[in-house]
């Protein structure tokens, strides 16, 4: 049957109409949750299972973020060295100066401290940032969301890691113009550092979940993250010796999430001493107040991260 211009164009109309009744868009709605937590059991499975991809993420973030710049990861060691300095001839002036041997355990503790309280402040400041920069996987990936802070504190981690030769280094130099120095190269005691900075890790890595949560409903969360940081060092034992505190003044370093692990550390790598019970009990306490706390207020609310970003 021949169909003439007009026919083929009614026909072309109806066939038009039908195919728009039977296609359907696929729209995906995000709409907020009330607060509460997954299946625990398959949420850390799961994360356990994509624990590749966030070792993947913190080592493209770590080579993209020195990219365009020309002395690149030298500044991992050259900003703390260069503080850890600034401080040391600070805390020397208010301290009316003191022989050779002091003042290089005063540098050696700065040191330490500068490098280990970097490392947790690395953690908490850009796990605080990961959620709200990292938009797109979050909108077009199902992943568990704790793998984004949990990325950040891999990628500061590869960043403590070249801090350690370099106070070694200085340690040693140190110790050839000053002989005398008690401030030891080799002890059984530093066979704790592992455990100490891993307890160290887990508690930065649950703070970095609670920041991170707090900075998707309040975006200041991470400017004001700055000025307490910066309290916060005031606060540890970096720029002062955890003896100087006595009696009840000493609740003051547990009270601190990173007082009981700066204050072990610089026991072992000052001293060479293990660090005592009350600072392993207080480490692993926060640890898990920590990562229980961080993990619940991260885990219940992620749902809604998909609508607050």
């Amino acid at each position: 049957m021949n169909l003439t211009p007009e026919r083929w164009q009614n026909a072309a109309v109806a066939n038009t109409q039908k195919q728009d009744e039977s296609f359907i868009p696929l729209i995906q709605v995000f709409e907020p949750h009330r607060a509460s937590l997954p299946p625990l059991i398959p949420y850390v499975k799961e994360f356990w299972r994509r624990r590749t991809f966030a070792i993947e993420l913190a080592r493209f973030t770590d080579k993209a973020e020195y990219l365009g710049s020309k002395l690149g990861k030298v500044w991992l060691v050259l900003n703390p060295l260069l503080l850890a300095f600034v401080y040391f001839m600070l805390v020397t002036v208010i301290r009316g100066g003191g022989t050779s041997k002091n003042g290089l355990t005063t540098l050696a503790h700065i040191l330490i401290g500068l490098f280990t309280f970097s490392f947790a402040s690395s953690c908490i400041s850009a796990g605080a940032t990961s959620i709200t920069t990292g938009g797109r996987l979050i909108l077009n990936q199902a992943f568990p969301r704790a793998l984004l802070p949990f990325s950040s504190s891999i990628s500061a981690f590869y960043q403590y890691l070249p801090t350690i030769p370099v106070y070694l280094a200085v340690i040693i130099i140190g110790k050839i113009f000053y002989p005398k120095t008690q401030i030891p190269t080799l002890s059984w005691a530093f066979l704790w550092v592992p455990v100490i900075v891993a307890l160290l890790a887990v508690t930065a890595f649950g703070l970095a979940l609670i920041f991170a949560t707090m900075n998707v409903y309040f975006r200041d969360t991470n400017k004001l993250l700055s000025y307490i940081t910066r309290i916060w060092l005031y606060a540890s034992p970096v720029l002062w010796l955890p003896e100087m505190l006595h009696g009840w003044h000493r609740a003051f370093l547990y009270v601190n999430p990173l007082g009981p692990a700066l204050a072990a550390n610089s026991s072992i790598w000052i001293e060479g001493k293990s660090p005592t019970t009350s600072e392993l009990i207080g480490c692993l306490v926060w640890a898990v107040i920590a990562l229980v706390f961080g993990g619940y207020f991260f885990t219940s609310r992620e749902r809604d991260f998909a609508v607050r970003i």
